[in-house]
């Protein structure tokens, strides 16, 4: 995987040594006594002990050689840097000048005196994410690490290579070498089209034709799985359609790799439309979700079982679904258990809605799903993720057309809520649902991407708790420009990397559009 270049200007400032007086000693005091003492070095203290003030080793140009001598004229040997007295060069106790850099608050000359590398009116400044250095955990300057996110790529005005046409519903998949795959609707042909990336969004080829199979296929689910095939690069998708055992529109996983015909397994095949569906990916086992009539069922299949078979019976989600039917199912698998989440509304007022969850394990682990609790409105499209620590992260949709929202809520990993659920953006009075998502980072927090049609903009902000972001000072840690009509933002993570697609329009018309970053 590529790594992000770091700017050559931050470095440059290096770790250069004071030479001279030092104004920060006062003439004849506690410094020129110990001056003498510190130019005679015995070695004891320069050879690599633990403590982080020490010199770098006895072997250093210029620093006391152990001999007994005295008048080497050199303060920046190990007795030196960590002899408790402000001697020498130094600008703060054992910090500064040619000894090991000054904390934050210590005294300096200049920037190179500071771990921050950075020195303001002659004090060790604390590393900010906008000092115009590369400084504390950050990635690069001024960004990653507690800072916002870098930008990895470059950003993309269009994925898709249907010019003139437009492009909707992205799909999006990241594989542990940084490739990721976007799928889309090319509107024109009415085809599902997926293209390959490398991490600095770099195409491998043309987009293709996901399958040509299926009858008038349209995407049912709002994800698209990377497998761990880093040959081929391999992707499944969950699509609509009908076969010529279909008898109306039926749901299909589809298996792709570049230059390969896809491979179809349906999901679900009977008498009644199933619009929406979703699956995940573990090894060889596959688990779907889909919803039909208002009921939520789960089943796993096994890729290399007989060359294809299901593993379990389809298990239903929301027992209730007759009262509280659910809609928009999704599903995350986290280190021991998968996750289940949906719209349920009620059966007569169906815009009083709620969140609802439920973890499966070989069964199903609660006895009934777990509610948000959440004020009832007409909610919908929900998207989820999960930390390694199991915390479940989601996000979703009121879909009022005088007032539609984006919200957010996290759950420890027995569905407890972590916090309240918070308004992550309102006032989305626009024709197009303001779609969002989250993904589980590697540093524990989760990143949240939604779509602000009103201010033309995609944010992304990433969260350490319920409401808490990880960057304080800026509300929104998107480093692209602005974009006109942005909708249905997909995310997609592996390593430090986070890539970010939406639909949004250029030169009139709807592209694929965004950005690798990284932290």
């Amino acid at each position: 995987m590529h790594l992000r270049r770091f700017a050559a200007g931050a470095l440059g400032l290096g770790l250069t040594a004071c030479l001279g007086p030092n104004p920060l000693l006062d003439a004849g005091g506690d410094g020129s006594e110990s001056g003498a003492e510190t130019t005679t070095g015995d070695g004891d203290s320069g050879d690599g002990d633990s403590d982080s003030r020490d010199g770098d080793g006895d072997g250093d140009t210029g620093s006391g050689d152990g001999d007994g001598d005295s008048g080497d004229g050199d303060s920046g040997d190990g007795d030196g840097c960590s002899n408790a007295v402000h001697d020498g060069d130094e600008t703060d106790l054992d910090c500064g000048g040619s000894c090991p850099a000054c904390e934050p608050g210590e005294a300096c000359l200049e920037p190179g005196d500071c771990d921050s590398l950075v020195c303001d009116e002659q004090v060790c400044a604390t590393p900010s994410c906008s000092d115009d250095v590369r400084n504390g955990d950050e990635l690069d300057v001024d960004c990653g690490g507690s800072c916002r996110f870098c930008e990895h790529s470059v950003y993309v005005d269009e994925f898709d290579d249907f010019e003139g046409s437009d492009s909707l519903w992205p799909g999006l998949a990241m594989f542990s070498d940084g490739v990721f795959a976007v799928s889309y609707v090319a509107l024109a042909t009415e085809e599902i089209r997926v293209r390959w990336f490398d991490d600095l969004a770099t195409p491998f080829g043309a987009g293709e034709e996901v399958t040509d199979l299926l009858t008038e296929p349209t995407i049912a689910s709002q994800a698209m799985i990377e497998t761990d095939d880093l040959d081929d690069h391999t992707v499944y998708m969950v699509l609509n359609g009908e076969d010529e055992m279909s008898v109306n529109r039926d749901v299909f996983a589809a298996a792709r790799a570049p230059g390969k015909a896809a491979e179809l397994a349906p999901i679900y095949q009977g008498p009644n439309p199933v619009a929406h569906a979703d699956m995940i990916l573990d090894g060889a086992i596959a688990t779907y979700v889909w919803e039909d009539d208002g009921r939520i069922y789960l089943r796993r299949y096994d890729f290399d079982l007989l060359g294809g078979s299901w593993i379990t019976l389809a298990q239903t989600a929301n027992p209730n679904y007759a009262n509280r039917p659910g809609r928009n199912p999704t599903l995350a698998r986290g280190p021991e258990v998968t996750v289940v989440a949906w719209a349920a509304c009620d059966g007569v007022m169906t815009d009083a809605c709620d969140i609802e969850l439920r973890r499966f394990d070989d069964g199903w682990v609660e006895d009934a799903p777990v509610s948000l609790n959440l004020q009832p409105h007409p909610y919908g499209d929900p998207q989820l993720a999960i930390a390694d620590d199991g915390r479940v992260a989601l996000t979703w949709t009121r879909l009022d057309n005088g007032n539609r929202e984006v919200w957010a809520a996290i759950v420890d990993a027995e569905l407890a809520p972590d916090g309240a659920a918070w308004l992550l953006q309102g006032g989305l009075e626009t024709p197009l649902s303001p779609t969002s998502d989250v993904v589980a980072l590697e540093d524990g927090t989760f990143a949240f991407g939604w779509p602000d049609a009103l201010a033309n903009r995609v944010h992304i902000r990433r969260f350490i708790g319920a409401d808490t972001p990880l960057v304080t000072d800026v509300g929104d840690e998107a480093p692209w420009p602005t974009t006109d009509l942005p909708y249905w933002v997909r995310m997609a993570t592996s390593g430090n990397l986070v890539a970010v697609v939406w639909s949004g329009k250029s030169d009139n018309v709807f592209q694929i559009q965004g950005q690798v970053l990284s932290f």
